[in-house]
């Protein structure tokens, strides 16, 4: 049983890995330009994505990564064709403001994208939980 140093949660765009990036975050496990050579190997069929990979880095400087789903806020804001969600009251937004609008149907399909990754047991529940997101990044979701 190999003896597990650290667990860490990185983000890179699919295929896009790089050392330059990442370096501060790998750099003191020595294993940065193996991992991105691997993360890119590994994600190039998810190219302009973010990929989440929860990389598990052990004492001999081996390691595994097990990829996620991309995220829901990069989904919604792709669906809704827009680049930033709502500003928090702190920085002059109001919580009735709508920046960009979702269909239903693409928050189905972005549920059932994401329901291996979240903590619920159905469509209907998983929608719900996207349309939570879509309603806090003031994207307001249409019929």
């Amino acid at each position: 049983m190999k003896k597990v140093t650290r667990v860490l949660i990185i983000r890179a765009e699919g295929g896009g890995a790089n050392p330059a990036k990442l370096g501060q975050k790998l750099g003191p496990f020595g294993i940065g330009g193996k991992f991105c050579q691997e993360f890119n190997l590994k994600t190039a069929d998810r190219k302009g994505e973010i990929v989440p990979c929860v990389l598990t880095i052990y004492e001999d400087r081996t390691f595994d990564m097990e990829f996620k789903t991309t995220p829901v806020t990069y989904l919604l804001l792709k669906a809704a064709g827009i680049e930033k969600g709502r500003k928090g009251p702190d920085h002059g937004g109001t919580p009735k403001q709508i920046v960009g609008h979702v269909k239903r149907d693409e928050v189905r399909k972005i549920a059932e994208y994401k329901l291996k990754d979240l903590n619920v047991d159905s469509i209907e529940a998983a929608m719900r939980c996207i349309e939570g997101s879509a309603k806090s990044m003031g994207i307001a979701i249409d019929d």
